[in-house]
């Protein structure tokens, strides 16, 4: 089991901030660009495979380091 420490729960939640706003602005410009679906589409898939193998590296290694 993985016990965070404070300040990891603060990085953990500037994270999830940090992946909103992405979102959001890369949506944003898109539709301003009057980018079509798969633009988008791509734009926002590549976004979010990034940032999950991030998320997931950041949970692997913490949990490698408290064993």
């Amino acid at each position: 089991m993985v016990i965070w420490t404070d300040a990891e729960l603060w990085v953990f939640a500037a994270l999830i901030g940090m992946v909103v706003l992405k979102l959001w602005t890369v949506w944003h410009v898109s539709i301003k660009a009057q980018a079509d679906k798969v633009g988008k589409l791509i734009f926002l898939g590549l976004i979010a495979g990034l940032t999950l193998f991030g998320i997931g590296a950041k949970t692997y290694i913490s949990m490698m380091m408290g064993v």
